[in-house]
């Protein structure tokens, strides 16, 4: 009898793993890029989504990392850290790149044809509730996605 137990039980986990799995692989990624290579992805891309980052502690920037990944579904972002010693060191300017406008840091930003269409600020000051904060992103999403 607890080997039938065990047996169901292993079947299930194994269920739950493969469902995993494949909801995975339908969801979209935040990608880090290198200064040089963020410009060049800007500069080719038709269409690219931006999340610029400006964080020396590594948990600040999986957070924002974490909550634009949370929150979109078949989109790939494209990630970058404007403390990366190029930008730091002044080895490379952030215009230089094709990352242009206000409120530039810790904002997901809409490109198309190396031109910015859009931008939403990710800073939880800007919103009420973290809640407002994942509608205004999936909103943001929606908008430029179609």
């Amino acid at each position: 009898m607890a080997k039938r137990w065990i047996g169901g039980l292993t079947g299930f986990v194994i269920v739950l793993i493969l469902v995993g799995c494949g909801s995975q692989g339908a969801t979209g990624q935040v990608e880090s890029l290198s200064p040089e290579d963020m410009k060049e992805t800007i500069q080719d891309s038709e269409k690219v989504y931006v999340l610029l980052t400006d964080a020396s502690e590594e948990e600040k920037r999986d957070e924002y990392i974490e909550v634009v990944e949370e929150n979109i579904e078949e989109i790939n972002v494209k990630e970058m850290n404007a403390q990366n010693p190029k930008i730091v060191d002044g080895d490379m300017d952030l215009n230089e790149i094709g990352l242009e406008g206000s409120e530039l840091f810790q904002s997901l930003s809409y490109y198309e044809d190396g031109q910015l269409q859009n931008r939403i600020s990710l800073r939880t000051q800007k919103y009420k509730t973290l809640e407002d904060r994942e509608q205004a992103i999936q909103n943001f999403i929606n908008d430029t996605s179609s």
